[in-house]
């Protein structure tokens, strides 16, 4: 496959973890579906502040935990930079965009074990997929997916979603300008400590997305970014714009959606912070996966 053409019970309780003390809110009476949220007053203006990298974590059925992870708003230029080795022209041209507001992103992309908790399901086929309820969810459509997510909207009150490709690669550049987040890295010597691909996992016959969390996350805290699986965005592949942009939500207006991430089987250059791909909606792949936005 061309990487170029390659195309989620209700009630909560949230903790609130203040510098004077621990509140507890409690959102209805299903005390299973839990989250953990760490804030901080402003001692000005009274509103709650975040720091990047802060956590929540969702009790899924089973005492699965859903972890999920503050980004904070920003400005940064997205696409690849001028002369970006091994880039490819749809990701031109750079430009420059602000995200007015922080948002929560998944920690690891969404696995097998919490796929099955809230769905009972098992999309996945045996064909090239391990079998670890720590490894990401693949082989799941659009369709699927959005069931998955209106499933977990319901369970927690909350309102997760799919990321849009600017609050995609805002997350995994974390305030980076390189190629990777983790450098420039021109003779791929520092990804195997970062990301599953084609080097460190089919070459290696390990032709499967692997158990999350085992490489080196980046500095909001986020793991698998890059590699493992690509990851859906909820924008429709297109042409980026030229002029800056305030909060996007998405260039194209075609059939096929964003992919995001690189994966397993694919060389190092898809792992790019700036790399991209597309998929069709009703298409699945065992190197696919998603992240959830909320």
């Amino acid at each position: 496959m061309n990487w170029a053409t390659h195309r989620v019970h209700h009630g909560i309780i949230l903790i609130m973890v203040f510098s004077l003390g621990v509140l507890g809110l409690a959102y209805a009476e299903d005390s299973n579906a839990t989250a953990e949220d760490s804030t901080y007053p402003n001692t000005v203006t009274g509103e709650v502040e975040r720091e990047p990298g802060d956590t929540e974590t969702f009790m899924l059925p089973g005492d699965v935990p859903l972890e999920m992870v503050w980004i904070p708003p920003g400005t940064f230029m997205m696409g690849r930079y001028p002369g970006e080795q091994d880039s490819i022209d749809w990701e031109d041209p750079q430009h420059e965009v602000t995200l007015t507001s922080g948002y929560w992103m998944g920690k690891y992309p969404v696995t097998k074990g919490q796929w099955k908790a809230l769905m009972d399901t098992t999309p996945w086929s045996d064909h090239y997929v391990l079998d670890d309820p720590d490894s990401p969810a693949v082989y799941v459509v659009l369709r699927d997916i959005r069931a998955f997510i209106s499933a977990l909207n319901e369970h927690t009150g909350m309102e997760f979603r799919l990321p849009t490709e600017a609050e995609w690669e805002h997350a995994v550049r974390a305030g980076t300008t390189t190629r990777f987040y983790w450098g420039d890295d021109p003779d791929y010597t520092k990804i195997d400590d970062y990301a599953w691909w084609r080097g460190n996992a089919s070459d290696l016959e390990n032709r499967y997305a692997h158990v999350v969390g085992q490489k080196l996350p980046n500095d909001f805290g986020l793991y698998d970014m890059s590699g493992n699986v690509w990851e859906w965005c909820e924008d429709r592949f297109g042409d980026y714009p030229s002029d800056p942009q305030v909060d996007p939500t998405g260039p194209g207006s075609g059939t096929f959606h964003a992919l995001r991430g690189g994966a397993w089987e694919y060389h190092g250059h898809s792992c790019r912070s700036a790399a991209r791909s597309q998929v069709h909606p009703i298409t699945a792949y065992t190197d696919v996966g998603f992240r959830l936005a909320r």
